[in-house]
């Protein structure tokens, strides 16, 4: 409730005392309008080169797009292994990273914030009324969707060639892997099962489930409906049920007690999953988070990834 207060403050403060504010707007001449994926139509400058990014997704869009003095600020996740494709040396290059609280943002002078649907509307609100342009991107649940994404992102930063370019790049690798995934049938596709320390990832219509399609692995959640939420998994007590080929075990340590080899010998030791396939089988194999959340441009990475974790046969020979 504290916070709801904070916020409401921070934007009558931000309305009184815009014109003393660091933050300016470009001028009007050197903005254009355009519609967000979440339906919003903002005014943002021409050639942004103070972009700050909330999310480790569109961190690494615009690393794809831009040079590292057009970004003010990556997301607080940018460089974390567990959870983000950029590296260590590319998030010096910008040098910051930052949180979701906007007077930290404001703090940085953005010309241009790069967030998201799942970025909190009341911060979307605070920097808008503090005269800073918002681009909120989708959160896509298909590989197609991504694609949209990007374009998106591409269009806010001005950037639509290189948009596209990267795009075709997606669509080369894609392509290319279904060449390599041909020899699976689909009466061979094996079923695979995601999992978080708590509990099994997926459910219909999720991203996660589209990227284990395009690598030819059923998706062993994909018949479930989950409601939307970061606590919404499901139970390790119908793992015998979905009876999966593979399971990607989790490798992203966010709470204490995290760890991915006392998580597979937990699976293992336990006699209720003794004759699920993948125990049995002894088919666990650590699976990134990065792939799993996958936000970005590298969703093509993942379904890579996925197959080369099911299929490793496919991939003995040559790479």
């Amino acid at each position: 409730m504290w916070k709801r207060i904070l916020f409401t403050i921070l934007a009558a403060l931000a309305s009184i005392l815009l014109p003393a504010c660091s933050v300016t707007p470009a001028p009007q001449s050197e903005t254009r309008s355009m519609t967000d994926d979440a339906g919003r139509t903002i005014s943002a400058p021409i050639h942004p080169t103070r972009i700050v990014s909330l999310t480790y997704g569109t961190d690494e869009i615009l690393t794809s797009l831009l040079s590292p003095d057009r970004i003010a600020s990556y997301s607080k996740y940018a460089g974390d292994d567990g959870i983000s494709f950029l590296t260590k040396d590319e998030v010096s290059r910008v040098g910051r990273t930052v949180d979701m609280e906007p007077e930290h943002i404001l703090a940085l002078a953005p010309d241009l914030v790069i967030a998201s649907t799942s970025t909190p509307m009341q911060t979307v609100e605070v920097l808008t009324r503090s005269g800073v342009p918002v681009y909120v991107s989708a959160i896509p649940t298909t590989v197609e969707e991504m694609k949209e994404k990007v374009r998106g992102v591409a269009k806010a930063v001005h950037e639509e060639e290189k948009g596209e370019a990267l795009v075709s790049d997606m669509e080369s690798k894609l392509s290319a892997l279904a060449s390599k995934l041909s020899a699976v049938s689909p009466d061979k596709e094996r079923v695979a099962l995601g999992m978080s320390f708590r509990g099994i990832l997926g459910k219909k219509g999720t991203l996660f489930s589209d990227v284990l399609r395009l690598a030819h692995v059923k998706d062993g959640a994909a018949v479930y409906e989950v409601p939307k939420g970061a606590d919404a998994y499901l139970s390790l007590e119908i793992l015998p049920k979905i009876d999966p080929d593979v399971i990607l075990l989790p490798t992203w340590r966010v709470k204490a007690g995290d760890d991915t080899k006392a998580f597979e010998e937990g699976l293992l030791s336990n006699p209720a999953l003794r004759e699920v396939r993948a125990v049995k089988e002894r088919r666990l194999v650590p699976f990134s988070e990065k792939y799993k959340y996958v936000m970005s441009q590298h969703v093509v990475d993942a379904v890579e990834a996925a197959a080369r974790a099911v299929y490793p046969e496919v991939f003995a020979a040559g790479g």
